[in-house]
This record gives structure tokens, C-alpha cells and sequence, in this order.
């Protein structure tokens, strides 16, 4: 049940920006916005998860 949630808001983010690449087609204008600092929380929460089950 630890790792379920993480993965499922991963997912949940990799929606939004699909739908944001696809539907509203304007993921250039958000990258810098919602796309790097996305991509920084998963990675980091991805180091901190590694570290506490390892």
C-alpha cells in the first residue's frame, strides 16, 4: 500500500501533461511551470522512497 500511492499520482501527473500536450495543446507555455518542477518532485520523491526502503 506504501509504494500504490505514489505511483498512482505519478500517473496522475503523466495525464495532466499528456493532456495538456494533446487536448489543450499548449505544454510549451507551461513547461517551465508545471513540466521541470514536476518532473523535480517526482525525482526527488523518487531518491526519498529509495532511500527509506532500501
Amino acid at each position: 500500500m506504501r509504494l500504490f500511492f505514489p505511483i498512482v499520482l505519478t500517473v496522475i501527473f503523466l495525464f495532466y501533461i499528456l493532456y495538456l500536450a494533446f487536448v489543450k495543446k499548449n505544454l510549451k507555455d507551461n513547461t517551465t511551470k508545471i513540466l521541470y518542477p514536476g518532473l523535480f518532485f517526482i525525482l526527488v520523491w523518487g531518491i526519498i522512497y529509495f532511500e527509506l526502503l532500501k
